[in-house]
């Protein structure tokens, strides 16, 4: 018999759908693979290879009241991305006008309904306030938790928070908690990014109506308010521009991609954190400058792959205006172009993580 520490090595390197199927093995494989110190050094791993997933949305011409949602991947992104989308499953749900939409590693919430890509659970979410804002969802590794934070309407233009902890094999909670320690700090939302723990919104703020980002530490549930990166050559007209800064992560850490007035380039940027213990100020630090050889006004950077020899590089994963996939090396500064496919007719666009995380019944 394998050495736990042994086993939980050469499991860790599988993908999570494997994985669940070697809990048959035996009762010491299944020990194994069910304590919590495995899914988290699962999951540290399965972040160093992820997929592309890719969602459509469609509504059935026979029923106008349910709207199907095809899941399908890119796998193997590190290595040779493959040619071809593999087609997951496909979903049907309720149909409904205002679609909020959120994905985090492996989670899909759509309106009040949870999907586990990895294991194809779904769990109904417990009733919430209205009217619906949006919904983001946040892993908070040193836990393995997911918190679903939904923003709702208030009275004279103002947003409400609440939000619920997700256990692993755990119930889900039967009601939201409101979260009381905010002040009313955005007018209007641009995009949303989790990242290590927190949540990030980049928003127009009501003090001053500039672009800002207010973040939520989903540990303390603190929220806190952030500068966008200055840059003396780009103007705060120009940064209005609904697609002229989008939030990424690189190596980890949260980061806001800036583009040039005429797009011709972006600079990227990362939020770091003075390492001293009485200076634990944060700055932003320019990461990668790309130069974009005329790509285009819109494009999307979904995320950030990095090399498993060297953490300092990887590539970055754009989405231009024709559609295809590129792969940027931010060690040789060029980019590559992969598969033939048309990345714009599916409406969601996003990194996936394999996960043993499970979905409990309602509690």
């Amino acid at each position: 018999m394998l050495p736990s520490d042994l086993l939980a090595e050469f499991l860790s390197r599988l993908p999570a759908k494997n994985v669940c199927q070697l809990k048959c093995v035996s009762k010491h494989w299944l020990n194994t693979i069910s304590t919590p110190h495995f899914k988290k050094f699962h999951y540290k791993k399965s972040i160093k290879n992820p997929h592309l997933v890719v969602i459509d949305e469609y509504i059935k011409c026979n029923n106008y009241f349910t709207k199907t949602l095809t899941i399908s991947t890119i796998n193997h992104l590190k290595q040779n991305p493959t040619p071809n989308l593999d087609k997951k499953f496909t979903l049907d749900i309720l149909f409904q006008h205002n679609t909020n939409f959120s994905f985090n590693q492996c989670f899909i919430c759509y309106n009040i309904w949870l999907y586990n890509l990895t294991t194809q659970q779904n769990q109904e979410l417990p009733h919430v306030t209205t009217p619906m804002i949006g919904f983001d969802l946040g892993y908070i590794p040193c836990s393995n938790e997911f918190k679903i934070v939904h923003v709702f309407g208030k009275k004279d233009d103002k947003v409400g928070y609440e939000i619920i902890t997700l256990k692993d094999d755990n119930f889900v909670p039967t009601s939201w908690r409101i979260l009381e320690n905010h002040k009313n700090l955005y007018t209007r939302k641009f995009s949303s990014l989790s990242v290590n723990g927190s949540i990030y919104w980049l928003v127009n703020d009501m003090q001053d109506n500039k672009k800002g980002i207010v973040c939520l530490d989903l540990e303390n549930e603190e929220f806190r308010k952030i500068s966008c990166p200055k840059e003396s050559s780009i103007t705060q007209k120009s940064l209005m521009i609904y697609q002229a800064q989008q939030l990424v992560e690189v190596k980890e850490l949260f980061g806001v991609a800036q583009f040039s007035a005429n797009f011709s380039n972006v600079n990227i940027f990362v939020l770091r954190q003075g390492n001293k213990k009485k200076n634990k100020e944060e700055f932003w630090v320019k990461e990668f400058s790309v130069n974009l050889f005329h790509m285009g006004h819109w494009f999307k950077i979904v995320g950030f792959v990095p090399f498993e020899e060297d953490n300092t590089n990887g590539e970055l994963i754009f989405v231009p205006n024709n559609g295809r996939l590129l792969l940027y090396n931010t060690k040789k500064g060029s980019f590559k172009n992969v598969g033939e496919y048309n990345l714009l007719r599916y409406k969601h666009q996003s990194l996936y993580f394999d996960s043993l995380f499970c979905l409990g019944s309602s509690g």
